[in-house]
């Protein structure tokens, strides 16, 4: 009986020290990968656009479209950053009312993730002047290139190479609109 315990012990203690040294290995191996400094770029516009995106989130009192489920999607394809939002009108909201979707909901999706602005004007619904193309850089650059170490030719660099796809799915009438153009275009198409 002591035997067996010894031997027991002896087991355990084999299979705590090979799995230790496995762990160390891994870890050093995993530590040893690099990693682009693009794709950190990348990770971190993603994780922000999935904080942001909260924004698009029900109104207590309804000023634009309501969504309730919206996602975000950041790749490289091409020698382009395609930013791609996809976000779900409101079901129960919508069975009452009847709604068509429409561009300036593309637009104001945008506009409300990237730079906290509807870009229309509240009573008129009309394109607001006063939020340009250079206000919509500026913000961007602030945001979403905050605390990183690019220069400023290669952040004009990727604010050119950036596109961004925008779908509204309307649940009720199973319609889909898509726009798609540069992150910091006026009106997407």
């Amino acid at each position: 009986m002591i035997k067996l315990i010894i031997k027991f012990f002896i087991l355990i203690t084999a299979a705590l020290l090979i799995n230790t040294s496995y762990a160390d290995i891994t870890f050093e191996n995993i530590k040893d990968k690099k990693v682009s400094y693009l794709d950190f770029f990348l990770l971190k516009l993603e994780n922000k656009l999935i904080s942001r995106s909260s924004y698009l989130r029900r109104q207590l009192f309804a000023t634009r479209v309501q969504y309730s489920h919206i996602s975000t999607e950041v790749n490289f394809e091409e020698n382009n950053i395609v930013i791609k939002i996809y976000t779900i009108m409101d079901k129960k909201r919508y069975s009452k009312k009847r709604y068509k979707i429409k561009l300036k909901d593309c637009n104001q999706v945008r506009n409300l993730i990237f730079y906290r602005k509807h870009g229309y004007k509240f009573f008129t619904q009309k394109r607001d002047p006063a939020f340009t193309q250079e206000i919509m850089e500026e913000i961007f650059v602030k945001v979403f290139f905050d605390n990183m170490s690019f220069e400023e030719d290669e952040i004009k660099f990727l604010l050119d190479k950036m596109l961004v796809k925008v779908t509204i799915f309307n649940p009720i009438k199973k319609q889909e609109l898509n726009c798609f153009g540069k992150i910091n275009q006026y009106e997407l198409n």
